[in-house]
């Protein structure tokens, strides 16, 4: 079995120095190299659990999201991990699937575990909130909350979501439609809920009614958002433009429209939230707001690395990010709109 020494001889290199690497302290680049190699050839594995009771560091940082399955949240954790893999942290990952209680128990797991850090997206309260709060409050790892603003003061990354979604209902206005429909999650998760109050002030913006009948709450699945969307488009008065405030919802609100076989645009448009791989071969092109999702995972994960080792100390960070409007093809012009209309019929009032 291969030895530190042997690293050390075949990287042509002191074992202090291989010590050095292995301990997290700098080494030059060239000597970097050397001893990766060295690793790689002899098959050598430190001793991880003598190494880190030894700095009195797990080398591990904690990640809590509410729902793997929902496109925007993965890019936010490979965000995290690459920079948790150019610190030499590894990553444990638990998914909460939007349950609180079950977040309760993988926060106790990653606590067990010591972890030196921890990055957390919120599902919304349950009963045992209160509990649970308090129980957040007693972790001494650094916390860094992302996506979704705590009710605490805490090192926090966010996006802008009312101002993305105010850009983008602007964007619908502008071609000319006023009777836009906004299809949203409905368990009071904060994002969804800052995404409404951006629809509710671009209406506001241009004189436009909130209708109640307009804003259609939904679980996060294709197949409730198809439901409810199939409401709306059979309605007495249908929208003639939908707002999705997901990547899911909005699969959902594309798959109602083609099943009553309406075409995107030309009869309905449709803004979406969040992108996911596939998007660019998607027909009709969707235009969405978007969000900076690996960004996001990389300053939360930048910002709990340096809590950890000591460089940014004093009152919690709050960090918040601009997403972006990608016009492509899924918003028309309303048909019933003249475009010989003055421009103060488009303006803000």
């Amino acid at each position: 079995m291969a030895t530190i020494r042997d690293v050390a001889r075949l990287a042509k290199c002191s074992t202090a120095t291989v010590s050095r690497f292995f301990n997290h302290k700098y080494v030059s680049p060239e000597a970097e190299q050397r001893i990766r190699a060295a690793i790689d050839v002899l098959a050598y594995s430190p001793n991880v659990a003598a190494r880190n009771l030894k700095l009195k560091r797990s080398m591990i940082l904690g990640m809590i999201i509410p729902d793997i399955t929902e496109p925007f949240f993965p890019a936010v954790v490979k965000g995290v991990e690459d920079v948790a893999r150019a610190h030499r942290f590894s990553l444990m990952l638990f998914n909460t699937q939007e349950d609180e209680e079950r977040e309760a128990a993988c926060l106790d797991i990653l606590v067990a575990h010591q972890c030196d850090g921890l990055l957390l997206i919120k599902a919304p309260p349950g009963l045992q909130h209160e509990r649970y709060r308090a129980r957040l409050a007693t972790v001494a790892a650094p916390v860094v909350y992302l996506d979704r603003a705590p009710d605490v003061a805490a090192d926090t990354v966010l996006v802008d979501n009312i101002a993305g979604a105010r850009r983008g209902v602007e964007h619908l206005i502008k071609l000319g439609h006023r009777n836009i429909a906004i299809v949203m999650m409905g368990r009071a998760v904060p994002t969804h809920l800052d995404r409404l109050e951006g629809y509710r002030r671009a209406l506001a913006d241009y004189g436009l009614p909130l209708r109640p009948e307009r804003v259609q709450q939904t679980e996060p699945t294709m197949a409730d958002a198809y439901s409810v969307t199939l409401q709306l488009l059979t309605s007495e008065d249908p929208p003639t433009a939908i707002f999705a405030t997901n990547a899911r919802i909005t699969l959902g609100v594309m798959a109602a429209i083609n099943s009553r076989g309406l075409r995107c645009p030309e009869d309905i448009s449709v803004l979406g939230h969040d992108g996911f791989d596939w998007q660019t071969v998607f027909r009709p092109r969707l235009t969405i707001v978007e969000q900076p999702a690996h960004l996001m995972g990389t300053r939360a994960a930048e910002l709990v690395v340096e809590r950890i080792a000591g460089r940014v100390e004093g009152p919690p960070r709050r960090i918040v990010l601009e997403p972006e409007l990608v016009v492509r093809e899924s918003c028309g012009v309303y048909r019933g709109h003249s475009l010989t209309r003055p421009a103060a019929a488009l303006s803000p009032s």
